[in-house]
């Protein structure tokens, strides 16, 4: 292998379509090829980055000129693609969550163990400046340990257009599956890791949805550390309106978007109508992607209690609270989704691990179902998979 990593993108929806810019960022990786069923789409893709274009990700995994697969598909196929390039011998990023049960992330870890390639679990807000900067305040002990962690995010999740998949909570879809690793990997990745038991409630409030649009979970670590963890999706109230109008993705909102009337879709959409729609166009998320941003993301509030003061999210970096008053901490500037491509070359280039791997990415799922259990039975469920945090290199 040559000083760069050949990646192959496997499914191209909205995901592909907002890691493409990331290669602009990562000198040592290289978009090769892609894959997808839709003809149309491959030629588009092949005519604007000179890819190769398979229309499966076994032939892009048998001929394409690659060292990796970026598994960009359906929730529901993301275990049989992961599985399917580690039997190549090809490294993995997978989009979150890893897979929608816990046998299927069995599989994927035995894909991967066997093969001895390289798992990096995506589109994990752990990725994110503020997010890396409150661990390394913690790591510091500067305020001391953590106590309690609180997270919560108002959205118009249920009111976008979607696909069928995307909301058959069957193949991974609804608010739990599709919003709910963000929310558990930050938490655990602020916690430690090591999630003792999850109690939680979903809702379904949207009639025209047969999934969840809101969850509430209590979350107990085995160190004592204690979350709590909320989401709603009906598209009344915007968190960013709380955070300085400041998104998903560090974009300012208008006006419009944070008070103006509201979509209304009174079903799923098939993926021919989704992607006619302006705003999904390749051109559009290409554009949105590489705008600059001038302050830090933020996927909801996120509050963190310690011994000797709390922390929380600023426009531009991390508020620190303590008994003599308030210091802010700026971070770095956010340049995209970068950090998944960049942990993978530096592991394959270091020969190290990677992190956030394959293990935590089961933990996550396995916390995503035990809200679905814990739900079902109105009881506390207690955890046997979670793994602790890997800060040091």
């Amino acid at each position: 292998m040559d000083r760069v990593v050949r990646v192959g993108i496997a499914g191209l929806g909205i995901a592909a379509r907002q890691i493409v810019p990331a290669f602009e960022y990562v000198t040592n990786a290289r978009l090769t090829a892609v894959a997808d069923i839709r003809v149309d789409e491959l030629q588009k893709w092949r005519r604007r980055f000179g890819v190769e274009t398979f229309s499966s990700v076994e032939d892009m995994c048998r001929f394409g000129n690659i060292d990796a697969v970026w598994i960009a598909t359906p929730n529901q196929l993301h275990a049989e693609h992961t599985i399917i390039a580690a039997e190549h011998g090809k490294h993995v990023i997978c989009e979150k969550p890893m897979a929608v049960t816990l046998e299927q992330a069995d599989r994927m870890i035995d894909a991967i163990q066997r093969n001895g390639v390289k798992y990096v679990q995506g589109h994990t807000k752990i990725y994110e400046k503020p997010i890396q900067k409150m661990a390394e305040i913690i790591s510091s002990g500067k305020i001391g340990r953590v106590i309690h962690i609180n997270t919560m995010n108002y959205n118009d999740w249920l009111r976008r257009p979607y696909m069928p998949s995307e909301v058959d909570v069957g193949h991974g879809g609804g608010v739990v599956y599709r919003q709910g690793p963000h929310q558990i990997d930050i938490v655990r990745f602020l916690g430690g890791g090591m999630v003792r038991s999850v109690r939680g409630a979903v809702g379904r409030w949207n009639p025209y949805f047969n999934c969840e649009g809101n969850y509430a979970v209590f979350m107990e670590f085995e160190n004592g550390v204690t979350a709590t963890v909320t989401f709603v999706g009906y598209g009344h109230l915007d968190i960013a309106e709380l955070t300085w109008n400041i998104g998903e993705g560090a974009r300012k909102h208008t006006r419009k978007q944070l008070w103006g009337p509201r979509a209304k879709f009174t079903g799923p959409i098939s993926a021919e109508m989704k992607y006619l729609l302006p705003e999904y166009s390749l051109d559009a998320i290409l554009k949105r992607s590489r705008q600059q941003r001038r302050w830090q993301p933020f996927f909801g509030l996120t509050i963190v209690s310690c011994e000797y003061g709390d922390l929380r999210q600023s426009p531009r970096g991390i508020y620190i609270y303590t008994e003599v008053g308030r210091e802010e901490v700026p971070c770095e500037p956010y340049v995209g989704r970068i950090g998944e491509l960049k942990e993978l070359v530096d592991a394959v280039f270091g020969d190290r691990y990677t992190f956030p791997d394959v293990y935590w990415a089961k933990a996550t799922l396995e916390v995503l179902l035990a809200i679905y259990k814990s739900a079902r039975e109105r009881k506390e469920v207690c955890l046997r998979y979670q793994v602790p945090v890997r800060r040091s290199r």
